[in-house]
Protein backbone atom coordinates (compact mmCIF):
# COMPACT_ATOMS: atom_id res chain seq x y z
CA UNK A 1 0.00 0.00 0.00
CA UNK A 2 3.16 2.40 0.65
CA UNK A 3 4.57 2.01 -2.87
CA UNK A 4 0.69 2.93 -4.14
CA UNK A 5 0.85 5.84 -1.77
CA UNK A 6 4.00 6.86 -3.13
CA UNK A 7 3.19 6.27 -6.66
CA UNK A 8 0.22 8.64 -6.23
CA UNK A 9 2.32 11.37 -4.66
CA UNK A 10 5.07 11.44 -7.48
CA UNK A 11 2.23 11.71 -9.94
CA UNK A 12 0.23 14.36 -8.27
CA UNK A 13 3.69 16.31 -7.89
CA UNK A 14 4.62 15.73 -11.32
CA UNK A 15 1.37 16.86 -12.40
CA UNK A 16 1.85 20.06 -10.61
CA UNK A 17 4.98 20.82 -12.40
CA UNK A 18 3.36 20.00 -15.86
CA UNK A 19 0.33 22.07 -15.17
CA UNK A 20 2.67 24.96 -13.76
CA UNK A 21 5.06 24.56 -16.81
CA UNK A 22 2.67 23.87 -19.85
CA UNK A 23 -0.77 24.47 -18.93
CA UNK A 24 -3.83 22.18 -18.68
CA UNK A 25 -4.32 22.03 -22.58
CA UNK A 26 -0.46 20.62 -23.28
CA UNK A 27 -0.78 18.32 -19.90
CA UNK A 28 -4.02 16.82 -21.31
CA UNK A 29 -2.18 16.31 -24.44
CA UNK A 30 0.87 15.12 -23.03
CA UNK A 31 -1.20 12.36 -20.59
CA UNK A 32 -3.12 11.31 -23.63
CA UNK A 33 -0.42 10.54 -25.73
CA UNK A 34 1.47 8.76 -22.79
CA UNK A 35 -1.71 6.90 -21.34
CA UNK A 36 -3.54 5.84 -24.02
CA UNK A 37 -1.21 3.12 -25.64
CA UNK A 38 -0.89 1.26 -22.35
CA UNK A 39 -4.18 1.82 -19.81
CA UNK A 40 -7.64 1.58 -20.13
CA UNK A 41 -8.83 5.36 -18.02
CA UNK A 42 -11.86 3.03 -16.83
CA UNK A 43 -9.55 0.83 -15.23
CA UNK A 44 -6.91 3.29 -14.29
CA UNK A 45 -9.82 5.25 -12.93
CA UNK A 46 -10.88 2.95 -10.37
CA UNK A 47 -7.53 2.24 -8.90
CA UNK A 48 -6.61 6.34 -8.74
CA UNK A 49 -9.66 7.22 -6.89
CA UNK A 50 -10.21 3.45 -5.47
CA UNK A 51 -11.69 4.61 -1.68
CA UNK A 52 -12.13 8.23 -2.54
CA UNK A 53 -16.16 10.23 -2.50
CA UNK A 54 -17.39 13.36 -4.07
CA UNK A 55 -16.40 15.18 -0.95
CA UNK A 56 -12.72 13.87 -1.12
CA UNK A 57 -12.13 14.73 -4.61
CA UNK A 58 -13.64 18.01 -3.99
CA UNK A 59 -11.47 18.85 -1.51
CA UNK A 60 -8.29 17.79 -2.73
CA UNK A 61 -9.31 19.59 -6.18
CA UNK A 62 -9.53 23.08 -4.14
CA UNK A 63 -6.49 22.01 -2.46
CA UNK A 64 -4.80 22.04 -5.58
CA UNK A 65 -6.09 24.95 -6.99
CA UNK A 66 -5.10 26.91 -3.75
CA UNK A 67 -2.03 25.60 -3.73
CA UNK A 68 -1.64 26.29 -7.48
CA UNK A 69 -3.57 30.04 -7.05
CA UNK A 70 -0.71 30.50 -3.93
CA UNK A 71 2.66 29.43 -6.26
CA UNK A 72 1.56 31.08 -9.51
CA UNK A 73 2.08 29.76 -12.89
Amino acid sequence: MKAIAEQHSLLVDAFEVLLKKFGPRKTTQLWQILATPRSDYVKLRRKIFAGKDVAILYGEAKKFNRKIKDTGP
